[in-house]
C-alpha cells in the first residue's frame, strides 16, 4: 500500500522553496492586515478611544500630559501622529495645558473632539496606525520562532496568530492592550538574543525594548521583575560558565540594570524630558493622594500601594504623568465584576481563567497544552521555553490577584507567548505522531474560517465551546462583549428595517453615540454624561422599538431595563445590542434620564434646573442610590450644603441594600462627607 504524503515533510524538504514559503508568510500577513483594516472600518469608537485620541493630540499640540495620565504616551503619540499636519481641525476645547484633566472632563473632550472632526475622518486614520504595533507582534512572533525553534514551527504561530480573535479586535483601536502585547513580547525577544551573544549592540536594543514597554502601559511595571527572574534563572539553569555562578548572577543584575536605565531614559523621552505634567511650570496637578481620592475609594490613601507611589512621586524616578498612572492603578484597583449573570462588587480570581478559556479560539486552546507538554519531553529547547513560558504564566498568576475584572483585554500580553508555545508544541506532537499533522492542519483551516465567521464582532468573539459569540454576553458584561463597537451596524439595521422612530440605552461616549445613530438616548446604569447636549426627557413608558445594550440589562443595572430582560427581542445586533418592540413600563429607566439631566445641568452651571430634575428623579425611584447622588451633587453645587448632606448619607443608606450596584454612587458619597466634615 502506497503511504500518504506527509504534510510536514512537504515543507522541509527541498521541494518547499523559499520562494514558496515567503508566499505563505506573506499570505498570512496580507489576510492579518486585511482583518485589521475591516475591524477597524466597521466598527464604532469603543469607549476609551476618544479620551486616547484627544490626549494624543494634546501631547502633540502642547505637550500636555496632564490629560489621561492613566496611561503612558507611546500608542497615543503614535496613533495620532498625523493630527497635527491637518489642516482646518477644529481644536479641543479650552486652553491646551493650562491645568490637570480630570477623567470626566477628558471624555467629554474625547467625544466633542471626535464629532467636532467627523468620528471616523479621525478615528480611522488613528486606528490604522495604532495597528502597526500589532504588525511588529506579527513580525516579532514569526522572527523568534523560527530563531528559537524553525520554519514550521513560525509559520504555525503567524497562522495562529493572524487569526486569533482577540488579536485582531484589540490590534485595531487605539487603546493600549496591544501597546503592551507587542512591547513586552519584544522586551523577551531581545533579551534572549542578548543572552545568546552579550555585545553592545543587543544591550542597547534590550534596553531601548525596555524603554518601549514601559512607555506602553502602566502594566508593563509588572514584567520587570519578571525578565530580570527570567534573565538569572538563564544563568543558573542553562548557561555554562567561565566564572562562577554566583559573578555571573552579579553580571546579569549589572547588565539588567543598564538595561532599566535605558529604558527610564527613553521613557523620559517620550514625556519630553520634562518632570511637570503640564507644559506650564507654574502649573500644579492636584497631589498623589488628592488624585486617588478622587479617583477611587478614599481609604485606598492609606493603603501600602499608595504609600510606596507617594514616595516615587518624591523621588521624581518618574515623569510625573507617569506616577499618576501609577495612582491611577491604585485608585481604581477594584471595580465591580460582571461574570456568570452575577454582579460582584469586587474583582474575583476565576475571572481571567474563565475569560481565556472562553474568549480564545479552539484552535489555541486546543494546541496550547502540547507547548505547556513540551518542555518536560524536550530538553534541547527547555532555554527557549523558558523565555515563552515563564513570562506570561507569571504576568497570569498575577492577574489572578486582580481586583478589576472589566475584560480579557487585560490579559492580552499572555496570548504572543502561548501563541508560540501552541504552534511549537503542535509541531512538536505532529513529528512524533504522524496522523495527528494533518489534523493540525484541518485545526488550522478551521481556526482562520472562525475568524472569517466572527467578522466584524472580534470583541464580542467566544468561543463555539461557550456558545459562540451570540452568547458571549451570557457569561460577561464588559469589554469582552460591548465596549461601545456597534453604532455603525444599529444605523445598518435601523435603515434596512426601516426604523425612524426609536430609544437606544447604549453604552460608550454618549456624545459620539449621539451623533453616530439616529434614535433617541435612554440612560446607561453608569449615569454617563459625556455629551454637550442635554439628554432628552424620556417618559416612564415607552411605545415601539427600543434598542438595549447587553451592558445595560440585569445583572449590570439595576431595576431600569428589567422589562426587557423579561420579553423576547426581535432581533440582536452584532452579538451586543438587542432589539425590542413593544409597550413598556420604565419608571425607574425614566428617573436616571432626570438624574443625567441633573448632571448635564450641573456642569453647565444651571443649578436650579439641575435640582428641579434631581428632585424628580428621586420621586420615581427614592430607593435608588444613583438618583439621590444625582440631586446631592445638585444642591452642594448650588450652595446647598445641609440638604446635600442629608441626600449623600440617604445614599450610603441605600447602598446597603444593593452594594455591587451602588458602590461608585456610595464612594462617591463618602467622598463628599469627608470634604464637608473637613470644611
Amino acid at each position: 500500500m502506497t503511504k500518504l504524503a506527509n504534510p510536514l515533510s512537504f515543507y522541509e524538504n527541498r521541494k518547499f522553496t523559499q520562494g514558496l514559503y515567503a508566499g505563505i508568510v506573506v499570505f498570512l500577513f496580507g489576510f492579518f492586515v486585511f482583518q485589521l483594516w475591516f475591524h477597524a472600518t466597521r466598527t464604532s469608537a469603543t469607549f476609551d478611544e476618544p479620551a486616547h485620541t484627544v490626549a494624543g493630540y494634546r501631547y502633540w499640540q502642547c505637550g500636555d500630559f496632564g490629560i489621561n495620565p492613566e496611561h503612558p504616551p507611546l500608542l497615543k503619540l503614535l496613533a495620532t501622529v498625523s493630527l497635527p499636519f491637518r489642516e482646518s481641525l477644529v481644536k479641543p476645547n479650552g486652553d491646551c495645558g493650562s491645568r490637570y484633566t480630570p477623567k470626566s472632563e477628558m471624555f467629554n473632550l474625547g467625544g466633542e473632539f471626535l464629532t467636532d472632526n467627523g468620528v471616523d475622518s479621525v478615528l480611522i486614520p488613528a486606528r490604522l496606525l495604532a495597528a502597526l504595533l500589532s504588525l511588529a507582534l506579527a513580525a516579532l512572533v514569526f522572527l523568534a520562532t523560527l530563531e528559537m525553534f524553525g520554519r514550521v514551527e513560525a509559520l504555525t504561530a503567524l497562522a495562529i496568530l493572524a487569526f486569533e480573535p482577540n488579536i485582531i479586535a484589540h490590534g485595531s483601536l487605539v487603546t493600549t492592550d496591544m501597546a503592551l502585547t507587542a512591547t513586552a513580547f519584544g522586551a523577551i525577544y531581545a533579551l534572549y538574543r542578548y543572552a545568546n551573544n552579550p555585545t553592545w549592540a543587543r544591550f542597547a536594543i534590550v534596553g531601548l525594548a525596555f524603554g518601549l514597554m514601559l512607555a506602553a502601559k502602566h502594566s508593563a511595571v509588572i514584567f520587570v521583575p519578571i525578565l530580570f527572574a527570567v534573565f538569572v534563572a538563564d544563568a543558573a539553569l542553562f548557561r555554562k560558565f567561565e566564572t562562577r555562578l554566583p559573578k555571573m548572577i552579579f553580571r546579569r543584575t549589572a547588565a539588567f540594570a543598564g538595561f532599566f536605565i535605558i529604558g527610564l531614559v527613553l521613557l523620559w523621552s517620550f514625556y519630553g524630558f520634562s518632570y511637570n505634567a503640564l507644559p506650564n511650570p507654574n502649573e500644579n496637578m492636584v497631589s498623589v493622594e488628592e488624585y486617588i481620592k478622587n479617583n477611587g475609594r478614599p481609604e485606598m490613601v492609606e493603603s501600602s500601594s499608595a504609600k510606596v507611589v507617594s514616595l516615587v512621586s518624591k523621588l521624581r524616578i518618574f515623569p510625573e504623568s507617569y506616577i499618576f498612572g501609577l495612582a491611577d492603578i491604585v485608585a481604581t484597583n477594584s471595580r465591580n465584576t460582571f461574570i456568570f449573570g452575577q454582579n460582584y462588587a469586587t474583582g474575583q480570581w476565576f475571572y481571567f481563567p474563565v475569560a481565556f478559556a472562553v474568549k480564545s479560539s479552539i484552535a489555541l486552546l486546543l494546541l496550547l497544552p502540547f507547548g505547556l507538554l513540551f518542555p518536560f519531553f524536550n530538553r534541547e529547547k527547555r532555554r527557549e521555553m523558558l523565555f515563552i513560558l515563564a513570562p506570561p504564566l507569571a504576568f497570569f498568576a498575577f492577574a489572578l490577584t486582580s481586583k478589576m475584572n472589566i475584560g480579557v483585554r487585560h490579559i492580552l500580553p499572555v496570548y504572543a507567548f502561548f501563541i508560540v508555545a501552541a504552534a511549537v508544541g503542535a509541531v512538536w506532537v505532529c513529528r512524533r505522531f504522524y496522523y495527528l499533522r494533518f489534523a493540525l492542519i484541518a485545526v488550522l483551516i478551521f481556526h482562520a474560517v472562525a475568524a472569517f465567521r466572527t467578522a466584524p464582532n472580534y470583541i464580542a468573539f467566544a468561543n463555539d465551546l461557550f456558545g459562540g459569540t451570540e452568547n458571549s454576553y451570557q457569561i460577561f458584561r464588559d469589554s469582552s462583549v460591548d465596549w461601545g463597537q456597534n453604532y455603525k451596524l444599529v444605523n445598518e439595521y435601523l435603515v434596512r428595517e426601516n426604523i425612524t422612530d426609536c430609544w437606544f440605552a447604549g453604552f460608550g461616549n454618549q456624545e459620539v453615540m449621539r451623533v453616530s445613530q439616529p434614535c433617541r438616548l435612554l440612560p446607561d446604569t453608569n449615569l454617563q454624561r459625556f455629551s454637550r447636549q442635554i439628554t432628552e426627557v424620556a417618559p416612564p413608558v415607552i411605545e415601539g422599538v427600543v434598542l438595549i445594550s447587553v451592558s445595560n440589562l440585569p445583572p449590570r443595572g439595576g431595576g431600569e431595563y428589567l422589562p426587557f430582560a423579561q420579553s423576547e427581542p426581535i432581533a440582536q445586533i452584532g452579538a451586543t445590542i438587542f432589539v425590542y418592540r413593544g409597550r413598556f413600563e420604565l419608571p425607574v429607566a425614566a428617573a436616571l434620564n432626570r438624574a443625567t439631566r441633573a448632571n448635564q445641568f450641573v456642569s453647565l452651571m444651571r443649578f436650579e434646573e439641575a435640582i428641579a430634575e434631581g428632585r424628580q428623579a428621586v420621586n420615581l425611584a427614592p430607593d435608588d442610590a444613583r438618583t439621590h447622588i444625582a440631586l446631592a451633587f445638585a444642591l452642594l453645587r448650588a450652595g446647598n450644603t445641609d440638604e446635600a448632606r442629608k441626600e449623600f448619607e440617604a445614599v450610603i443608606e441605600i447602598s446597603k441594600s444593593n452594594p455591587a450596584l451602588f458602590r461608585n454612587a456610595e464612594v462617591r458619597a463618602g467622598q463628599e462627607l469627608e470634604r464637608l466634615e473637613i470644611r
